[in-house]
Parts: C-alpha cells; structure tokens; sequence
C-alpha cells in the first residue's frame, strides 16, 4: 500500500526532485463544482440537460447546489464527502429513443484515503478490484494513513516532469436503478493490477510516456510551467455486478496536462505571488479535437481490442462549444490569482510545494454502458501539494533554494567563491557541493558536475 510519506531524492547530475503529491481537499463538501447551466444537444433533436460543471474550479462563487446520491441502496460515500479540489469531467448522452438525446456531464470528486477492497486492515494484502469471500463480497475500506496522490519527479536541468505513480479514489452522484458501488471510484495508472502494482506494460504507449515538459517562469522563482506531459489513466468502480469487474481499466482516460509547479521560498516558506503574473487562465471551455478518428488499444483486450475516439453521436456532438465548461471569470480570468487564494491558504505547515494540472482530453468505455463511449469528453483538473518538498535543508549547488540546481545558480556560486560565504537562501552551505565543510575552488567542479 502507499503510505502518506515524502521522498526528497537527490539523484546523479543532472539534479532532480522526487515528491508524491497529496491531492487537496477541504472545499465545498457535499457541493457540485458549478451552478446548474443548461447543456443543449447539436443537432438534436433533443432536450437540454442540467449540468453542474461551471468553470470546473473549485472555490470559486461559481459553486452548485449539494450533490446528492442517485441511485439503490447506500454508497460507501457520499458524493464530494470531503470536498475535494480534484475532479474528472465526463460528457455523455442518455438515448431518448426517438426524441434524441440527453446531454450530461458525470463528475467524480477525487481525494482521500486509499481502498482496500478486500475489507480486511490486517490480512497482510490489498486489493483494487471487489473480493468474493465465498458469502458475499468484502465491504471495502478506507486504508488509514494513505492518501490520493499523484508521484513527481522534477528535472528541471533537462526540463522535464515524469509521472512515477498515482492513485486516488473518488466519489459521484451514481445513476437511477444502480447500485451503490458506481458512485465509488479508483483511477490508476494504466498497467496497474489488483493488488495495486504494475503487471505489464499499459496498452498504449505511444500516447502514455507519462513526460512533459516543465519550463521556468522566467521572473518568478520556484514557479515553472507544465506541458505535454501525457498520461493514460484506468477508471473503475468498486461495482462487484460490473461486467469488468476482476480487472481494472473499464474506463482509460487519456490526459494531456498542461499546468504549473510553485514551490515556496524554502528559507520564508512563502509562496510567490501569482496574480498578475501573467500566467494566463484554464483552458476550458477549449475541447480535444486532434484524437478524434484515432486508434487506441484497449486494457486487457476488453471491448474487441481497440477502439476509435469520437465526437460523440450523430445526434450530439461533443466537439461544439459548450462541451469543456465555461471560461473562469472569477478574479479577472487569472488563474494565478485563483491558485494566491484558493488553493495557498489550503496548505499546512510543511507542505512547501505544489502543482496545478488540467487536461481537455478523451477517453474510452469498455463496459458497454450506452451513455458514455469513447470519445473526446473525458477532462481532468488535479490539485495537489507536496509536504516538505525541500525540507529547508541546503541542497548543494541549490544556492537560490528554488529546490533545483540550474544555471541560474551560477552568480550566486561565484559569489560566494569570492567571499567565502555560501549565499544561500536556505542557511547551510549549499556552496560546498563537496561537502567536505568548505566552500572554496575545489567546489567548481562539484557544482560543473551537478550542472552536467
């Protein structure tokens, strides 16, 4: 299982960060992430369904009414039961026979403590999928000490960002006549098996290089921008009746993420400040568009093997405006206002680091459920911070404390070459990149090494 714990990781040159970051929650629990607007099929025919995906920021005055429960018996949660900044976005459409077509957009609230699905805390075991125990299946658990994560690790030498592991569980409204299980939710990286670990090599690799690019501000230090970095999720209930149930991947949602890494000031634990910093807004209301007509395999072979990403149907489709929520208009459009106020004030002693990721993405379903296909409307916001990401402790070479060694650190190393002080922004001497208690020429060619 995944303990709620960090990793600092010092790595051979060139330099990078490793952190598991803990998905936040807090907010508007029990709540939809946006008021209610009006979702018309095109071309139709039709009738417009409700949603309640607004901006798809949580936080923001564009909050919905409570999110309630749809469905037969108990879930094991109720729906957004921690108030969670996390969400996946699902568009699709309920069939209506000769009156056409529904629209609706499913959200799953992610955040918390991780499942167990075989129902037992001390049997040495975990499980991802629902467990028969001969009279029933196993109530599953909250597995105490974990919690949703997303695994990082930063290279900002070679500028990249990896993705090295990630589970969450989620919660949703459910649906009319189903059972409870729907509205409990584990997304894992693709390839992932039962008992949580990786089996094999996931379905698509070509898309799912889990790489990306991360970039610097510029004028903000400890602020760097995310791109590319693509990644292939599995989506499953804890629904013991589903026809994939013994596997996970009844879902694959494909995500794109574009986003941002903040890291506080290691020496004044402060965070820079974002607003008017011009690191623009989301992308929403923009809707993927390049994978439609393409070819992707499928988890396990499930569902004929393969299948092709679409718009939709003939009667709604999912490329026209309206799809990807609406433009954020709270705090001018700026989101890094919205991170200044929403999600900073969120973080607890420690927690030093964290990132914004969104993907305007697709998805496909294996289970054959006739709402929801294989198309470009499976859209993703994480949230999530990093305790302790630098611990304030000097790192050598790291003489501006931006939790990296870059060559942006080189005038502050000659600095302090020349007046024998490290001028670190952490205390220390992260000037001995030695690290045999001086700072003098012998440290060049440490710092050459880090810097390679």
């Amino acid at each position: 299982m995944r303990i709620a714990f960090v990793s600092l990781v010092l790595l051979s040159a060139p330099v990078a960060l490793a952190a598991p970051f803990e998905l936040l929650v807090g907010v508007d629990v029990g709540l939809w992430p946006g008021t209610q607007r009006d979702l018309a099929p095109s071309p139709g025919p039709g009738i417009p369904g409700p949603v309640f995906d607004g901006d798809r920021l949580v936080g923001t005055s564009d909050v919905g009414p409570t999110v309630a429960y749809r469905g037969l018996g108990s879930p094991l949660f109720q729906p957004n039961d921690l108030g969670t900044l996390s969400c996946t976005y699902r568009r699709g459409s309920v069939p209506l026979g000769p009156a056409g077509t529904l629209p609706l957009i499913g959200v799953d609230f992610l955040g918390g403590p991780l499942l167990d699905l075989d129902g037992d805390l001390d049997n040495g075991s975990r499980s991802l999928v629902p467990v028969n125990t001969g009279g029933g299946f196993a109530t599953p658990v909250r597995v105490p000490g974990t919690t949703s994560y997303i695994d990082l690790e930063l290279n900002v030498d070679l500028g990249t960002i990896e993705i090295a592991g990630f589970e969450a569980a989620g919660t949703n409204e459910g649906g009319p006549s189903i059972g409870p299980g729907i509205a409990t939710v584990i997304l894992t990286l693709a390839g992932t098996g039962p008992d949580g670990m990786p089996t094999a090599v996931a379905p698509n690799p070509a898309f799912d290089t889990r790489v990306g690019a991360v970039t610097p501000h510029g004028s903000l230090p400890g602020v760097y921008a995310i791109d590319n970095l693509q990644v292939e999720f599995w989506y499953d209930s804890i629904e013991p009746n589903s026809s994939t149930a013994s596997v996970l991947g009844t879902l694959q949602q494909f995500a794109n993420f574009k986003g941002w890494l903040v890291v506080a000031d290691c020496e004044t634990g402060e965070f820079p400040t974002l607003a008017g910093s011009g690191i623009g807004s989301t992308q929403w209301p923009n809707v993927d568009t390049s994978d439609v007509g393409e070819v992707f395999n499928t988890a396990h072979g499930l569902a004929g093997g393969s299948a092709v990403v679409t718009s939709g149907n003939i009667r709604d489709d999912f490329s026209v405006a309206g799809n990807g929520g609406l433009a954020m208009t709270d705090f001018g459009g700026d989101l890094g206002a919205y991170l200044d106020s929403v999600v900073v004030p969120l973080l607890v002693d420690g927690q030093q680091a964290y990132v914004y990721l969104e993907s305007a993405s697709f998805g496909l379903n294996n289970s054959g459920d006739p709402i929801y296909g294989d198309t470009n409307s499976y859209d993703l916001v994480l949230i999530a911070a990093a305790p302790s990401f630098n611990a304030g402790a000097a790192q050598p070479g790291d003489m501006n404390g931006d939790g990296f060694v870059t060559i942006a650190d080189v005038p502050q190393f000659v600095d302090a070459l020349l007046t024998g002080s490290s001028g670190g922004a952490c205390g220390g001497d992260p000037a001995d990149t030695n690290t045999d208690g001086n700072v003098n020429g012998q440290d060049v060619q440490g710092l050459v090494g880090l810097l390679d």
